[in-house]
């Protein structure tokens, strides 16, 4: 059996204390689904800049199988069925950004929970993005006319 000196393990527990008081700022994705924010992000340096932004590598379909696999969001549902936004860091204004559905952004309680779920700080700017529409806003408020541009092929 091995034995942990009382320095070594006053070391473990101030590494693990330190590691949890740190609260890095994160880049991700996130769903709500019943009212309930499913979170998922990585810190936002440990991602590459490309073109000047940091975003989070995984896709939605990616994420929402795995949250279908572990139960907590309905099978039956698509992922695109679904409120759901992401968080991206940009270089140059260093400066993170948090694009969400409008049902997401008008409730400031879920968004501060997401907020304090990918640790951001104060200053993230906040903002309806037509890609993030889930069916309820896609029949309240016609596409802009440069998503229309963006998916007429």
């Amino acid at each position: 059996m091995r034995t942990i000196r009382p320095k070594r393990l006053a070391m473990k527990k101030r590494s693990t204390v330190d590691t949890k008081k740190a609260k890095v700022p994160r880049v991700g994705l996130f769903f709500v689904v019943n009212g309930k924010p499913w979170v998922e992000g990585i810190p936002w340096a440990e991602n590459l800049s490309v073109a000047g932004f940091r975003t989070y590598g995984a896709g939605y379909p990616e994420y929402w199988q795995r949250l279908q696999e572990l139960g907590a969001v309905p099978q039956e549902m698509a992922y695109d069925e679904a409120a759901r936004g992401r968080v991206d860091y940009e270089d140059a204004s260093d400066k993170f950004a948090l694009f969400a559905d409008r049902c997401i952004i008008r409730n400031k309680r879920l968004v501060s929970a997401i907020m304090n779920k990918l640790n951001l700080p104060r200053g993230t700017r906040v903002l309806a993005d037509d890609h993030h529409r889930c069916p309820k806003c896609l029949r309240q408020k016609p596409a802009s006319k440069q998503e229309k541009e963006d998916w007429d092929f």
